[in-house]
C-alpha cells in the first residue's frame, strides 16, 4: 500500500513535471494531481529533488533489470543491442510524459542530484560498454575503445530520443518505431565484423 501511494506521487510528478518543468512545478500541484494532501508528498519524498531523482532512479531500475535478464540469455551481441534499443524506444514512446522529463531535466538538475543522475549515467553507459567489450572478445565487434563507443552509442540514441521534443507526436512515434532497426545497422556498420562470431 505504501509502495503503491509513492508511485501515485511520483506519476503524478511526472504529469506536472512534464507540463510545467520541475523549476515551476509546486509540491500542491503535485499533490491535487496525485489526489493526496501536500503533506503526504513529505510522508514519501523529502523533497522536490528527491521526487525528480526517484523518477530517474525508478527507470534505470527497470532498465537495469531488462539489461540483466538480456545479459544472462547468451544473446548474440548484435541481438542483444537491438533488444535494448527496442525496448527502450517502445518504452518512451508510451510514456510521453516520462520523455519530456528525462529529456529536459536531466541537463539542468541542481548540484547534489546532477552528481546522483551522473551515477546512474555512468552506470547505464557502462552495462554498454561491457556489451561493446563482449562483442570485441566474441570478434563480433572492431577492436575500438570499448568506453568511447558506449558513449557514442549512448549519445546517438539520447540524440534519437529528442525527436520526441521537436517533432509532432505522429512523427516521433513514427521515428521511434523504426529507431532500434536503424540504429542497430548503423551501429553494426560502424563497429561490427562481418561474419564475426
Amino acid at each position: 500500500m505504501k509502495e503503491d501511494k509513492r508511485e501515485l506521487i511520483r506519476a503524478a510528478a511526472i504529469q506536472v513535471f512534464s507540463e510545467k518543468g520541475y523549476h515551476e512545478a509546486r509540491a500542491d500541484e503535485i499533490a491535487q494531481a496525485a489526489g493526496v494532501a501536500v503533506g503526504t508528498i513529505y510522508n514519501y519524498f523529502e523533497n522536490k529533488e528527491d521526487i525528480l531523482f526517484d523518477i530517474f532512479a525508478t527507470e534505470f531500475a527497470e532498465r537495469r533489470r531488462f539489461y540483466e535478464e538480456l545479459r544472462a540469455s547468451g544473446l548474440p551481441v548484435l541481438e542483444q543491442i537491438q533488444r535494448i534499443l527496442e525496448e527502450h524506444f517502445s518504452r518512451l514512446n508510451k510514456r510521453r510524459a516520462l520523455l519530456q522529463v528525462l529529456l529536459r531535466e536531466r541537463f539542468e538538475p541542481g548540484k547534489e542530484l546532477k552528481t546522483k543522475l551522473s551515477e546512474l549515467y555512468r552506470e547505464m553507459v557502462g552495462y554498454v560498454e561491457e556489451l561493446v567489450r563482449q562483442g570485441i572478445e566474441e570478434g563480433w565487434l572492431r577492436q575500438c575503445n570499448p568506453k568511447i563507443i558506449a558513449h557514442a552509442i549512448f549519445g546517438t540514441v539520447e540524440s534519437v530520443i529528442g525527436c520526441g521534443m521537436i517533432y509532432s507526436e505522429r512523427e516521433a512515434a513514427g521515428i521511434f518505431r523504426e529507431a532500434p532497426r536503424e540504429l542497430a545497422e548503423f551501429i553494426w556498420k560502424g563497429i561490427g565484423l562481418e561474419g564475426g562470431g
